[in-house]
């Protein structure tokens, strides 16, 4: 902070390198490509604002990126903005956000690292800290990491030089004593450098990935990265590619990130980098989760009325506002579609009306029975809302479940929640898994149905998430109706899931194990050498840590302890 402090206080004695230019109640100041361009009258934001040539491409409380289309070529534009006390007292400590973000650009093009073309940086014109604006050149062809990715469909030899090049230009970075405090695919660009599509090789030339950095503003400089350093770099970098990329490829990456430093000292091997990323994105996993109490920028308040919740941005107006008019209306008019009703819930499927046409959503009513019930769930969190944060939690671990749309509460007396609603979207073309299991007379359509539901459930129990109610009626299979070799699990119902940053002990694990296995008792053709085959396969998706023989065992009790149980209570096993 101090060193931040000097710096500044440095600049207003020795100004930055370029012309520096007040326009518009504006201080630019321009590097020498900047001058070229936009000559002595710098940047003429306001033209462009006011002419429709800027084109907003990010938009947030804290900055606004436009993209501007000049007979030059393009640039971007970056609004910086002070949305708070907090960060009026960082500008007042610190060089301005867009002139940090300028002269670490320039500083990696010198080291030869990517990074945008800087042109101009400007600040208002006042002695007081304000807003900032940063211009840089575009990059083209190069785009974000994940948006190349969803583009550009790549073969198994494709993915290895990505992984390769990507290790070796992380390995430049560290060795260049550069650390990126964000370093997550959407602030990395990548440009192929040959021909349309990328190939592993082309006759003797190897073809390749060039890659370069966005939001430089917090990086920091020094001596070459020590392993502490590097570690936790990698770690941060490596939480996005943990639930993207194969095992092999991230191997490939760390092989390649070795090579290029090779007189770095490193006393863990790519084993411990996992475990390490593993638990850093548990944490991650439960403060996302955490922000969907409230609002933000993909959630918003709703209210009408009595009722009152959360619903996400993208769901209809008109739609909303008829729902929480009367939400017992879509269960009582006529045409209504019932897929369940009982004394404790009722639900129905709806049509949502959107731009590209009607789609399915399901709309689940949670009854409160009396005045008791309301007053619990003023201290602890409701069924529907327990489902809403878990639902979105699940979607952020990348587990297969129904997007959460809404939740609300029609509230009595003004202040106790009573009847709580949910809203999802409906999986498509889906069959229940005991329907499917019943009905199926293939034996590799079933297995390829255990093989893909014994994965969901291991990386569910390795992703720090508990499901206590995991019996066969709470699991679709996606597409069973349309294709069933190509089917794929979904998991629903989730009152009973809890998630946190630890792994699920091995004992919770074997009994909900058990609890999925006791679904299938009854089913004739689901034999022992099935349930193996399960077993084999939800154990090969992980680090085991225990023989196939020791699990069998545990499940096996954990079963009878529940058919025992639920003999006692009268219940069927469902």
């Amino acid at each position: 902070m101090l060193a931040d402090v000097l710096r500044k206080c440095g600049s207003l004695v020795a100004p930055a390198a370029g012309s520096s230019v007040r326009a518009n109640g504006r201080v630019w100041r321009l590097s020498p490509e900047g001058v070229a361009l936009f000559g002595a009258a710098g940047p003429a934001l306001d033209e462009w604002l006011a002419g429709g040539s800027a084109t907003v491409v990010k938009h947030g409380p804290h900055r606004t990126v436009y993209r501007v289309d000049l007979a030059s070529g393009t640039i971007y534009v970056k609004h910086c903005r002070i949305n708070g006390p907090r960060a009026w007292a960082r500008e007042v400590l610190r060089l301005p956000k867009a002139q940090l973000e300028f002269e670490n650009a320039a500083r990696l093009r010198a080291l030869g690292v990517g990074a945008a073309a800087p042109l101009a940086w400007g600040t208002s014109d006042s002695r007081w800290p304000g807003q900032s604006y940063l211009v840089t050149r575009d990059l083209a062809p190069a785009v974000p990491l994940p948006d190349f990715l969803e583009a550009h469909p790549l073969t198994a030899s494709q993915r290895q030089v990505l992984a390769r090049d990507l290790g070796t230009f992380l390995a430049k970075l560290h060795e260049n004593g550069v650390a990126h405090p964000d370093p997550h695919p959407g602030n990395l660009l990548v440009a192929w450098e040959g021909e349309d599509r990328p190939r592993a090789e082309r006759g003797t030339v190897r073809n390749g990935f060039r890659f370069a950095l966005l939001d430089v503003h917090a990086i920091r400089f020094g001596l070459p990265l020590p392993w502490a350093a590097s570690r936790a770099n990698l770690v941060l970098f490596n939480r996005w590619f943990q639930l993207r990329a194969s095992r092999a490829d991230r191997l490939r990456f760390w092989l390649s990130y070795r090579t290029a430093r090779a007189g770095l000292v490193c006393p863990e091997g790519p084993k411990h980098l996992e475990r390490a990323t593993l638990a850093s994105n548990r944490r991650f996993w439960v403060a996302r989760t955490a922000r969907y109490k409230g609002t933000h920028r993909t959630v918003r308040k709703v209210r009408a009325g009595h009722v009152r919740g959360l619903a996400v941005r993208d769901l209809p107006d008109e739609f909303l506002r008829t729902l929480l008019a009367d939400p017992d209306a879509a269960f009582t008019r006529p045409g209504a579609r019932l897929l369940k009703e009982c004394a404790g819930s009722t639900v129905a499927e709806l049509e949502l009306p959107t731009p590209d046409g009607t789609r399915a959503v399901i709309l689940k009513r949670v009854n409160t029975r009396d005045t008791f019930g309301a007053l619990k769930n003023l201290f602890r969190a409701s069924g529907v809302r327990r489902s809403w944060l878990l639902g979105h939690g699940l979607c952020e671990r990348h587990l297969p479940t129904p997007r959460p749309l809404a939740v609300f509460h029609r509230y009595r007396a003004g202040f106790l929640p009573a009847e709580g609603y949910l809203l999802t979207a409906k999986v498509p073309d889906a069959v229940g898994l005991p329907e499917a299991v019943k009905a199926c007379r293939e034996a590799p359509v079933l297995r390829a149905w255990m093989d893909k539901l014994a994965r969901v459930v291991r990386a569910m129990h390795d992703r720090g998430v508990s499901h206590r109610d995991l019996k066969a009626p709470n699991i679709m299979l996606a597409g069973a109706a349309r294709d069933p070799a190509t089917a794929t699990p979904v998991l629903i119902d989730l009152v009973g899931v809890r998630a946190g940053t630890g792994a699920v002990p091995f004992a919770r694990c074997a009994k909900e194990l058990a609890r999925l296995n006791a679904s299938f008792l009854a089913v004739r053709h689901v034999t022992r050498t099935e349930c193996l085959r399960f077993l084999r396969a939800y154990l090969g998706a992980g680090a085991g840590g225990r023989g196939w023989k020791t699990w069998w065992g545990a499940i096996c009790r954990a079963t009878r302890a529940k058919v025992a149980k639920n003999a006692r209570r009268g219940r069927p096993i469902g």
